[in-house]
């Protein structure tokens, strides 16, 4: 299973939707301590109570209106100990393009706080209301909504808990990189922000992200260029443009060796033309 990152979800997949909903009494238990979880699973709790044990330790309590993500291949146990608890759990498989699972979040985590946890739970709503209709219209209207969901669980959650444990040194300089990819910032200027040097800061940034700072910009800006080149009549030299390269050869041949094809390529497939 391939830990999450930027590539991974850059083309990642959601399959086999599975939403459930109901009201469980106190006592009612799930125990996956075994055989682990067959799916991940994000779970919203409307009311109530519930605990949850891995290796026989209570590791979290969740209460009215919280929400947790519960990775796939978990071996847990988990009780609702207040009586009437009303839940909806949606569960799903997520893979990169080649197939393989990708992993989220390592442990049982809550997610969302104060007023985003209310918007994800709005999003909850609307996909346990999902869950009753059949159908191609249907499947496509609850990928939507659950992919809906995963960015704003992200967007709340994955720096954090992530890169930001990982490599807390470089994490500042990082996040100005990706918020500002579009602009040619110089790397002084992330070092700067975190109080390290510049060879230190891309030491550890190559660690992190496999690549220089420089060709992670480039990776940014070539995947922007494609969506652009897929998804509206931009020409290659506006894509170039649009998307933060001065040169059009020099985006040309970035674009090929990053995608493979030629951005004329994909604006044919797409039908731009």
């Amino acid at each position: 299973m391939k830990t999450a990152d930027d590539k991974a979800l850059m083309n990642a997949a959601i399959s086999n939707i599975v939403i459930m909903s109901g009201i469980r009494p106190a006592g009612r238990t799930t125990d996956n301590r075994r055989m682990g979880r067959f799916r991940n699973g994000i779970l919203y709790l409307w009311s109530g109570e519930g605990k949850f044990w891995v290796d026989g330790k209570r590791v979290l309590t969740v209460t009215d209106g919280e929400l947790v993500f519960i990775p796939k291949g978990l071996k847990y146990k988990m009780q609702y100990t207040k009586e009437n608890s009303t839940f909806v759990v949606v569960n799903f498989d997520i893979c990169d393009q080649n197939g393989e699972d990708i992993r989220l979040f390592d442990r049982i985590t809550t997610v969302g706080r104060d007023d985003e946890t209310r918007r994800i739970a709005s999003v909850m709503a609307k996909l346990e209301m999902s869950s009753a209709s059949q159908g191609a219209v249907a499947g496509f209207r609850r990928k939507e909504l659950l992919y809906r969901l995963l960015t704003r669980i992200f967007e709340e959650n994955f720096p954090l808990i992530t890169e930001q444990e990982r490599y807390p040194q470089i994490f500042k300089g990082a996040l100005l990189l990706k918020q500002n990819y579009l602009e040619n910032i110089p790397i002084e200027r992330f070092a700067s922000v975190c109080n390290i040097s510049v060879s230190s800061f891309r030491e550890l940034f190559r660690k992190q992200y496999g690549m220089s700072p420089l060709k992670y910009r480039n990776y940014l800006r070539i995947n922007r260029a494609r969506e652009l080149l897929s998804e509206s009549n931009c020409t290659v030299t506006e894509a170039a443009f649009a998307s933060g390269f001065e040169n059009v050869g020099y985006f040309c041949n970035c674009y090929k060796k990053q995608t493979g094809e030629t951005p004329s390529q994909t604006r044919t497939k797409s039908g731009g033309i």
